[in-house]
């Protein structure tokens, strides 16, 4: 029989923590189809920011589940982002400098 559960009442906190092989590699592709989608962006793909902050929250969360391996992923996660700040940036200077000059 196997295991899909670690054991809830173990005495060792890593074997009570342990996540199944199977979430693990769900976990990982998702995470790697996050990871994929933001290095192919080209623009900041979000709109709104609160579905920026639920993205980051969600990978974060994601990542800790696992462990080292997810500490890795993260740090892509973070470097991408900070990419895409930068073409957002980027992006809103033109606009910002024509919208004072009209105003002004």
């Amino acid at each position: 029989m196997s295991r899909d559960q670690a054991d809830l009442f173990a005495e060792d906190e890593h074997e009570r923590n342990r996540l199944p092989d199977s979430r693990r590699q769900m976990i990982r592709a998702r995470l790697e189809m996050t990871l994929a989608r933001l290095e192919a962006a080209t623009v900041f793909p979000w709109r709104d920011p609160l579905d920026v902050v639920h993205e980051e929250n969600h990978f974060e969360r994601e990542a800790a589940l696992l462990g080292e391996e997810g500490a890795a992923l993260w740090a892509r996660f973070d470097r991408e982002m900070d990419r895409l700040y930068e073409l957002q940036a980027a992006a809103e200077a033109p606009s910002d400098i024509s919208r004072s000059v009209e105003g002004g």
